[in-house]
């Protein structure tokens, strides 16, 4: 079975939310508020790497999306977000991941579930029932993550 994953709001508009979702037979959301954003911008400037901010930021988000999930999948497909960076996102997303589940990047359209779920969850502002990433999270993990080499 696969999982199609979209993003709505681009991680570089630090001023309003993201979300990522996957929706098939099951579905989750997950979304990170723009106060976290910025400070996950801030952590990458400090360590001196600015630019991959939106790339390990967005990585990051699909990993907690589908982590409680992996077992029941097989492939990962996930919306074109980012030209240039596919083979870093879905080489880096496969380490993370340590499991036989290819990871492929690709069109999945405005047709797609995932893209529904998400862009509703974007245009409702409120997030009071989704779930939320903070900063902390995202910085902890990226620590462990960048110390072993992935960047």
């Amino acid at each position: 079975m696969k999982i199609e994953i979209d993003q709505s709001g681009k991680i570089e508009h630090t001023s309003r939310p993201t979300v990522v979702a996957f929706s098939n037979k099951e579905s989750n959301v997950l979304v990170i508020l723009a106060k976290d954003k910025k400070a996950v911008q801030k952590y990458f400037r400090k360590i001196g790497k600015p630019k991959l901010f939106i790339y390990f930021t967005f990585m990051v988000l699909v990993y907690y999306l589908i982590e409680n999930h992996l077992k029941k999948y097989d492939q990962i497909i996930i919306d074109r977000e980012y030209p240039g960076y596919e083979k870093l996102i879905s080489r880096t997303l496969k380490q993370w991941i340590k499991d036989s589940i290819a990871v492929t990047i690709a069109q999945i359209g405005k047709k797609s579930r995932a893209h529904d779920l998400a862009w509703k969850e974007l245009k409702s502002r409120t997030h009071q029932n989704t779930s939320k990433i903070n900063s902390n999270k995202i910085i902890k993990f990226l620590r462990v993550n960048l110390k072993s080499g992935s960047v």
